[in-house]
């Protein structure tokens, strides 16, 4: 028999869970709520967006049930901080829906698109290889990507080009991966909102995957990367065009959640 603050912790969830379908409904969304125990992979993720490769067709939010209910022990039974870690991650799987969805209408209805490339998913990494490579030409567009890639990776050894290709290479073999998740971390502090890797709060502190050697908790360190990205926001969208419209694309499909009031919770 499950114990009454494990059920609560499921009603908790599921209540999130409710509000994000008419946001499903609205972008053709389906949500599939996967129960397995058995997660492979570095990272025990709470949701996840899935489509078919090469089309970008199927468009899907996977929910983790397994992970989500863990780590309401981890935050200490903190309802706040537990929804607001839930609203973080499953925005951040919205945005990556959001960005296959407008590359795939982009290449579907612009003929020159389809002459150039070979699929929507050609044009879609094209677009992020793009980007990146206008903000890492500028030696200060390429610390802040860099300090993108820490904070997300978890992982402070990043430092160069070169660890960043290492790292996309080894835990996702694409070679872009890391430009999408910088659009989402983007998006996410636009719109006022915790980033994902902040919305932890201090179930950082109780698995302890940041390798640091700072005196900060890791915690204190992941706000603290959180926070630089979010003064470099200005100079990474004048660095690059083809982000700036990347980020206007999204928002104006996705605006933000109401549910975030631009604060932190102390968790």
């Amino acid at each position: 028999m499950e114990s009454k603050p494990i059920k609560f912790a499921h009603r908790v969830l599921f209540d999130e869970i409710r509000r994000f379908l008419p946001t499903l409904n609205a972008l053709e969304l389906r949500l599939i709520v996967n129960r397995s125990r058995r997660i492979v992979g570095r990272k025990r993720p709470y949701f996840a967006c899935r489509y078919d490769h090469c089309t970008l067709e199927n468009v899907n939010i996977a929910a983790f049930t397994s992970p989500l209910l863990g780590d309401w022990e981890l935050l200490e039974r903190s309802e706040p901080a537990y929804r607001e870690r839930i609203r973080a991650a499953f925005r951040e799987e919205l945005i990556h829906a959001v960005q296959v969805i407008t590359a795939r209408s982009n290449f579907q209805s612009t003929a020159s698109l389809r002459q150039q490339f070979s699929s929507p998913e050609a044009y879609y990494e094209h677009v992020l290889q793009t980007f990146f490579s206008e903000l890492t030409a500028d030696e200060h567009g390429r610390e802040e990507v860099l300090n993108a890639a820490r904070l997300y990776y978890e992982d402070r050894t990043i430092t160069t080009l070169e660890k960043l290709r290492m790292a996309n290479a080894a835990i996702h073999n694409r070679a872009s991966y890391m430009a999408s998740e910088l659009v989402r971390q983007l998006v996410q502090i636009r719109a006022g909102e915790p980033t994902s890797e902040e919305a932890k709060g201090k179930a950082w502190d109780r698995q302890r995957t940041f390798r640091s050697h700072d005196c900060l908790n890791t915690q204190e360190l992941l706000r603290s990367m959180a926070d630089a990205l979010r003064r470099a926001v200005p100079r990474l969208v004048c660095l690059s065009p083809t982000l700036e419209d990347v980020l206007t694309e999204i928002e104006r499909v996705l605006p933000p959640d109401a549910a975030f009031d631009g604060r932190i919770s102390a968790n």
